[in-house]
């Protein structure tokens, strides 16, 4: 157990493991990355690892657009496997609402420079057979989205950090940030202090509790996320582009022989992590298949093979979802030396490479490569949302992830 540290990441999914590598680069600076579980054991390594590079402003289209370059260059880099695929993918509109929804994107697209095409549903039939033309509006290809194994990030990242000098400490629970005079001066652990005037709060689900712990408010919503992925299919390749249908929020990619497939929820669940109690393991989140089965019938005109598909693993993941939809980043506002990297709204492990990057210069630098205040937590300081306004908001973010309402 160290003593001392320059900066102290709590935390050790994407986003906490990413800003820890990229501290540890920093030359002179002692860095410790601390989780109260295995390293990059919790919600990372079972979400559905997709890259979707069209996305709602033109902020997040740039910052994915480089998260791609370095998934590209994800082993180079950190000496860590990442096994990935440009698979392409097909963004599937069913109602004219959408449809327009889809013009806009990719206006935007085009405009940003992505390989994006409006096809027929034709088209996007023969790209991915799995895929029927029955009830589609509109297709829109973007040629740019990959996907990866997602058990590989978050452990690839802490691995590198520590090759660079980083301090590794798995199973140790944080139990509060300590805080004297507005300035940050170390935390407390089950197993001792740790001084040190910075601390990034990247613990994910728990985000919340290591801040209120020590009286900051931080407002998102640690949320459900479910996926299947099936048993072996026959036609299934590794390269069959990804599908997205709009409105009933369902995606599907291949996996391993089989496909990887979830969905957005009308209604998700919220959890108060607190209540869980200090031994709650993610893996022992409920699942509920029944869920799956409506979103299978909901596209069975699109996707039968959902309602076919035997399932392989069934597996979820707890989210944080924000009430607009924007990360929460950087410095909390009136304490010196604390850091949030966390609101991911399912989208954190795919763009992890570059907000980690970021992050690590607004740490050390005091301020981001580029401009990040629509995702500061800055934008928070004037506002007092009610845990049922959150709820709320967070709520529809999440079911409108690819931008139908």
């Amino acid at each position: 157990m160290i003593s001392k540290a320059d900066v102290i990441v709590i935390g050790s999914g994407a986003l906490g493991a990413a800003t820890a590598y990229y501290l540890s680069r920093r030359k002179d600076l002692s860095v410790v990355l601390i989780d109260k579980h295995d390293i990059g054991s919790q919600t990372s390594p079972r979400a559905a690892g997709m890259v979707s590079c069209v996305r709602k402003s033109d902020l997040m289209v740039g910052l994915i657009k480089d998260a791609c370059r370095k998934i590209e260059t994800f082993t180079e880099e950190t000496g860590q496997p990442l096994d990935w695929v440009h698979s392409g993918s097909l963004r599937i509109a069913r109602r004219p609402q959408d449809a327009e929804v889809i013009n806009a994107d990719f206006e935007r697209g085009r405009r940003m420079g992505l390989d994006v095409e409006l096809i027929s549903p034709e088209q996007a039939n023969r790209l991915n057979p799995f895929l029927k033309p029955t009830g589609v509006v509109t297709v829109m290809r973007i040629g740019d989205d990959r996907y990866f194994d997602p058990a590989q990030v978050a452990i690839g990242f802490a691995r590198a950090a520590a090759a660079q000098g980083a301090t590794l400490l798995p199973k140790t629970d944080v139990l509060t940030v300590n805080i004297t005079a507005g300035k940050v001066t170390g935390v407390a652990t089950a197993n001792g202090i740790i001084e040190g005037p910075i601390v990034v709060d990247a613990a994910g689900a728990w985000t919340r509790q290591v801040a209120e712990a020590s009286g900051i408010r931080v407002p998102l919503v640690p949320t459900r996320q479910q996926l299947i992925v099936t048993e072996l299919l026959d036609g299934v390749r590794a390269d069959l582009p990804m599908v997205r249908i709009m409105d009933a929020a369902v995606y599907m990619r291949p996996c391993q022989g089989g496909l990887l497939w979830g969905v957005y929820e009308e209604t998700p669940r919220f959890f108060d992590m607190q209540s869980l109690g200090a031994s709650f393991d993610i893996k022992d989140m409920p699942l509920d298949i029944d869920v799956l089965r409506s979103a299978a019938a909901d596209v069975e005109d699109q996707l039968p093979i959902l309602q076919t598909a035997k399932a392989r693993e069934f597996r979820g993941g707890i989210p944080t979802m924000t009430a607009d939809g924007h990360h929460i980043l950087g410095p909390a506002p009136g304490i010196t030396g604390f850091h949030f990297a966390s609101g991911c709204n399912v989208a954190g492990l795919s763009i992890s490479p570059t907000v980690g990057e970021a992050l690590a210069a607004w740490v050390v630098d005091g301020k981001p490569p580029v401009d990040l205040s629509p995702m500061s937590a800055e934008r928070f300081k004037e506002q007092s949302w009610s845990e049922s306004q959150l709820e709320r908001e967070a709520a529809w973010q999440y079911r409108h992830f690819y931008g139908a309402a």
